[in-house]
């Protein structure tokens, strides 16, 4: 079983088009975070490890006792808690994709880059549009960046929560606890490239893969490519 972590402020409708090729060989599961996508909102914001807690319950309740946790962006540090809380007994590998930066200076830009909701009156719109492009490129598939931007402004006042837990986590730290086989996967194109080799370098059994000619996001844009890495790493049943 490989449980699907998506990134904030998305759902899991961004591994729509990778679970598909995933099922080929193991049981593939996105699950939403609490107040994104299907899932209904929490009465406020809540810290990561709330989060983490709460995914877990929802891991319990698909009877996944052992399970791969493949997170992508800020389902990366939500990941890196589960396997706090849960530890190596039930996660038997880790994916950490397109992972965020864990210096202070990029880590810093990279929340500030997602930001806060501003006024709701139409001129909202453009600045998650652009974001959007910034983070895949100009060119993306405009199939990729409406799923995006639609995930994007169905939460639209609370779509920062998650972002805030993230901000308030010792990403750093959880990551220096992770003691199962992990693969830190990147796309060679991808901007957010420059920040895996750190990333890896905190986690005792991390190799670092980069797919060559690889753009963002892999799940949707490489999605058999990204789901030929999972395969090979975790095994194909």
């Amino acid at each position: 079983m490989v449980i699907l972590l998506h990134q904030v402020p998305l759902s899991c409708r961004q591994f729509e088009r990778a679970i598909p090729v995933l099922g080929d060989f193991c049981r593939a599961w996105g699950l939403d975070m609490p107040g994104y996508g299907m899932s209904p909102a929490p009465p406020g914001p809540l810290s990561l490890q709330e989060y983490a807690r709460r995914m877990i319950g929802a891991i319990d309740a698909l009877g996944a006792e052992r399970f791969a946790l493949a997170g992508l962006e800020t389902g990366v540090a939500l990941g890196a808690e589960i396997f706090r809380q849960v530890g190596a007994n039930r996660v038997s590998h880790f994916i950490a994709m397109a992972p965020p930066p864990v210096d202070s200076v990029g880590r810093q830009a990279f929340i500030d880059d997602i930001g806060e909701p501003r006024k709701v009156d139409g001129t909202h719109a453009l600045p998650v549009w652009q974001r959007l492009q910034r983070r895949w490129g100009e060119d993306t598939d405009n199939a990729t960046l409406r799923m995006a931007f639609t995930e994007t402004n169905n939460v639209y006042g609370r779509y920062h929560w998650g972002m805030k837990a993230f901000a308030d986590y010792d990403y750093a730290d959880a990551l220096r606890g992770i003691s199962c086989p992990t693969v830190v996967l990147s796309g060679e194109l991808d901007s957010m490239l420059p920040h895996a080799p750190a990333v890896a370098a905190l986690i005792p059994q991390a190799q670092h893969i980069v797919v060559p000619g690889g753009r963002a996001p892999l799940v949707s844009i490489e999605r058999n490519r990204f789901a030929d890495v999972i395969g090979d790493f975790v095994g194909r049943a």
